[in-house]
């Protein structure tokens, strides 16, 4: 019946879903996802605790696990709120392509994104090898051993880079701006409906030992930036990899030495690497939004040439 509308996830003959909530289901489901991530941290707290203390770093580590199990099911309950499209304007695929799990091209649905990354961060990248080339690979490998000395910062290092991106990425993206784009919302819509709420589960440092309502409205502008970028990646790529690939390699680097830049020995060829990337970034995703090549096979980006993908049914492949 073509006027039956899509008031849930349905199965169609090649095993695909189609999910299409209303809305209100959309966005009441992409808060909740932002709600449980930031709550299944601190659901039991009863007081201001160290984010850096070994126990509880690995209380949160099983604490985001329960969150990630979660997700899904939040996501699914949101997609099956009555009153969703009409199913004749739905996408079908199989359920792990809508989470992100699989892409035509893996390799460069991750290498590209994590290739456009280190574009931006040229200027950091110039400062840290002209460093490196200074002080020697002796130093070097001194910075690289302080990082996994003892099992603090080891716990840290699995936390930045393995633990926390994948579950924000999972939360975030995988479980989020699949909703927000089975609901209708472009492009734009989803980037940005889907990086205020990453923006607003950061919110949450506030609650931590001495949190500073400046600092955490600072760290709520620039999540929610970050939070845009990667929805574009995962809405570009069709695949978690990619914005995946770009967090690991942010949390990295962690923030640009912009105040650094004037004090560096090579202060002009570091400042000229800054301005390069971040003037060849925007021109390479400027072009890509533009002239939208068919790079990826994405479920939820419109490639020029592309049939059957973002804008009408998907096949069983």
């Amino acid at each position: 019946n073509p006027e039956l509308r899509a008031s849930k996830l349905t199965h169609n003959c090649h095993m695909n879903l189609s999910i299409c909530p209303p809305l209100y289901a959309a966005a009441l489901g992409a808060a909740g996802l932002s709600a449980l991530f930031v709550g299944g941290l601190y659901v039991g707290v009863s007081k201001r605790v160290d984010r850096d203390e070994p126990r509880v770093v690995v209380e949160r580590f099983g604490r985001v696990g329960l969150v990630c199990c979660a997700a899904p099911l939040l996501t699914w309950a949101a997609a099956s709120a009555p009153g969703g499209r009409a199913a004749s304007l739905c996408v079908a695929a199989p359920l792990w392509r809508w989470l992100g799990l699989w892409s035509p091209v893996p390799f460069r649905a991750a290498a590209v994104p994590l290739g456009l990354t280190m574009l931006l961060f040229l200027g950091p990248l110039a400062a840290l090898g002209l460093d490196a080339a200074a002080q020697g690979p002796a130093a070097l490998r001194e910075r690289l051993a302080q990082r996994v000395r003892g099992r603090r910062q080891r716990l840290l290092l699995c936390r930045n880079l393995l633990v926390g991106p994948f579950a924000e990425e999972w939360v975030f993206r995988a479980c989020t701006c699949p909703l927000l784009f089975g609901a209708g919302l472009g492009d734009a819509a989803n980037v940005w409906g889907s990086a205020v709420c990453f923006g607003a589960a950061h919110l949450h440092h506030v609650f931590d030992g001495g949190g500073d309502v400046k600092a955490v409205a600072v760290m709520f502008v620039y999540t929610s930036l970050f939070g845009a970028y990667s929805s574009y990646l995962f809405l570009r790529t069709g695949t978690v990899a990619g914005p995946l690939a770009a967090h690991i390699f942010c949390n990295a680097m962690g923030l640009p030495d912009f105040a650094g830049v004037p004090r560096h020995p090579r202060r002009r060829l570091v400042a000229g690497c800054y301005v390069a990337g971040l003037a060849g970034f925007i021109g390479a995703v400027s072009l890509d939004a533009a002239s939208r090549p068919p790079l990826f096979g994405s479920l939820f980006w419109a490639e020029a040439g592309a049939t059957g993908v973002a804008h009408g049914a998907f096949g069983s492949s």
